[in-house]
């Protein structure tokens, strides 16, 4: 099982950062997809136990963040080629 949880970006890129990317299907803050603004990141683990620097973090399934990127109205969506 896939879950994911949107983060702000100052979440990862702060010096203070507690993001362990060894703890994630992304495995650097490279392969993250982020908000047409910059202003957040989109984030995976896999399996069922949570890594804990995303302890009270909304967790989304894929079906529930496709929902979200895919709103036109909403700070993912850009427009296919």
């Amino acid at each position: 099982m896939t879950t994911y949880v949107i983060l702000n970006t100052t979440e990862i890129t702060d010096e203070e950062s507690v993001i362990d990317f060894s703890q994630l299907a992304n495995r650097n803050a490279g392969m993250l997809r982020y908000s047409t603004d910059g202003s957040k990141a989109l984030v995976k683990y896999r399996g069922e136990d949570q890594p804990s620097f995303l302890d009270g973090k909304t967790t989304y399934t894929h079906a529930e963040i496709k929902v979200v990127l895919r709103d036109t109205d909403g700070d993912w969506y850009t427009e296919a080629d």
